[in-house]
Order: C-alpha cells, then structure tokens, then sequence
C-alpha cells in the first residue's frame, strides 16, 4: 500500500512540485536583481525547500520501486552543482565559473520537466500504472 501510495500519488505530486519549486526560485531571483538586494534571502531560503523536496522526491522513487532512476540522479546531480557553483566563487574566487550558476539552473529545470513530464505514467491506481510504466520503458528504448 505504501509503496503504490509513493509511486502512484507522492512521486507524481512531488515532481510536479519540484518544478514549480524552481519557478518560484528564479521569480526569487528576479526579485533580488530587479526589486532590490534585500531580496536574496527569498531566493536562500527557497534553496532549502528544494532540498527539502529533493530529499522526498528521491525517497517517493526509492519506496515506491519506480523503475529507471536515472533521470532522478541526472537532477539530484543538478542540484548538488548547483549548490557548488554558489560558493565556487566564495571559496576560490572563480566569478566565471560562478556565472554559470543560472546556467545550470536552465538545464536542471529542464531536466526536471522530462522527470514530472515521466511521473505522469504513473499517476493512477497501481493496476493502471503497470501498463503505462512498461510502454514509458519500452518507448524510451526503441527510441
């Protein structure tokens, strides 16, 4: 019951949120840019409540078996250089490296996307699930 909950409800709940997670981070971040910098510590603290929503993203795939992870670690990679790219430039005073910061934010909302847009084959009761988890496997190898 628990592991159908994860996979059928959480993990698709869960990626959704994530992505509108980010979208919220980088309105956070046009906010420091454009409103003032007092601003920065929405774009901070919302950094938190990503890693918040990694952390049961990852664990709604763990307990809810759902096959094909890598795409979940390709974001949870993302998201630790993510984190590395904030302090590059406190650490070793790479201000370049550091401008990729919202490169990086780019292509981990775009690998996001592919993961909620995937989470959507599993939304549903777990019979229905079954089927639509094996033509999103059989798909994604012909292809």
């Amino acid at each position: 019951m628990v592991r159908s909950f994860a996979r059928t409800r959480a993990f698709p709940v869960l990626a959704w949120a994530y992505v509108v997670a980010l979208a919220v981070q980088v309105f956070f971040a046009g906010m420091y840019v454009f409103a003032g910098a007092s601003n920065i510590e929405l774009h901070r603290n919302m950094a938190h409540v990503i890693g918040a929503l990694t952390f049961l993203l990852v664990a709604s795939v763990f307990v809810g078996r759902v096959p094909r992870k890598r795409l979940l670690f390709g974001v949870v990679g993302l998201l630790v250089v993510q984190g590395m790219l904030v302090h590059v430039n406190q650490w070793f005073g790479l201000s370049m490296v550091a401008a990729l910061h919202p490169v990086n934010a780019l292509v981990l909302t775009y690998a996001s996307l592919a993961l909620a847009k995937r989470s959507n084959a599993f939304w549903g009761t777990a019979a229905a699930t079954q089927p639509a988890a094996r033509a999103l496997s059989t798909q994604a190898t012909a292809a």
